[in-house]
């Protein structure tokens, strides 16, 4: 449970959903001038997942979403291209995940895809995901970031006092199996903390308003992107969910780690913020 009255969760979606996350941000600071300053304080816990993570950390960080924003427009980047066939992949984990008949079950099977895949290098990977954060050092503001252990499927929530540099945090809540290499720390490996949920919305339980950020649909094959059970361990809270319209996920495209999904996911991001800057600033006390 947090220790702050307000919450943002943001969830996981790739380089295409760090890019929205982000563009969704400056669109609402075109339009509502001081809301994204009274959203984002020290007072608001970020809850970041996988993409989400990412935003969470750079914001807490002291980096401005005009800053952020124009990163994404940069047509160079630290980013790394992977070529991914999504076909085969779905293939291999269906294979794996016959006879599984719970998330509980399915989360270890995944896990052991995941370290026995092979993937870019660990410390190509770290070296990304270091030129995204900047800093091994965590903020004083209250940010939680969630990863899975590959070995139990269990869900770990990383804070300031996990003991463990924000890079590392980081990038095992970006570590998308058979795509990157888990990242190991206190001896487990972790995977991406979108594994339990793209958003592990419920970690926000406690909060008396809560924003959450989705770059997806509302609903996946799999059932609706933000569980049910989850929206409703928030109550009593004030929650208002933003979920990526029609045209940021066709601006996305098909490939959310693709890195030249960054401009036009921003972009659309921006201007769906701009879209629903007057409906968040009326919810946000």
């Amino acid at each position: 449970m947090i220790s702050t009255n307000n919450a943002v969760v943001l969830a996981g979606g790739g380089v295409a959903g760090i890019a929205w996350e982000t563009g969704f941000f400056r669109g609402l600071d075109d339009e509502a001038p001081g809301l994204v300053s009274r959203i984002l304080t020290p007072s608001t816990s970020l809850i970041g997942t996988s993409a989400g993570a990412t935003v969470a950390a750079q914001i807490a960080t002291g980096n401005s979403v005009h800053d952020l924003f124009e990163r994404q427009l940069a047509a160079m980047s630290a980013e790394v291209n992977v070529t991914i066939d999504l076909a085969q992949m779905g293939s291999v984990v269906a294979e794996a995940m016959a006879g599984v008949t719970s998330p509980e079950q399915m989360r270890p099977k995944l896990g052991a895809l995941a370290v026995a895949s092979e993937t870019p290098p660990s410390e190509v990977r770290r070296a990304v995901i270091e030129a995204r954060v900047g800093t091994e050092q965590w903020p004083a503001w209250p940010l939680l970031i969630a990863a899975v252990d590959t070995g139990t499927g269990e869900l770990r929530v990383f804070d300031s006092t996990s003991g463990v540099g924000l890079v590392d945090v980081v990038a095992a809540s970006c570590a998308v199996p058979l795509v990157w290499p888990p990242v190991e720390i206190d001896g487990r490996l972790y995977m991406d903390g979108g594994i339990r949920s793209i958003g592990n919305v419920d970690l926000a339980a406690g909060a008396e308003q809560v924003l959450i950020l989705v770059p997806a649909a509302a609903d996946s094959p799999l059932g609706p992107s933000v569980p049910d059970e989850q929206l409703q361990a928030l109550s009593p809270a004030r929650v208002h969910l933003v979920v990526a319209d029609a045209a940021s996920l066709m601006a996305m495209g098909p490939n959310p780690l693709d890195p030249s999904s960054r401009l036009p996911s921003a972009t659309a991001g921006r201007e769906q913020g701009r879209r629903l800057a007057a409906e968040v600033d009326a919810f946000w006390r």
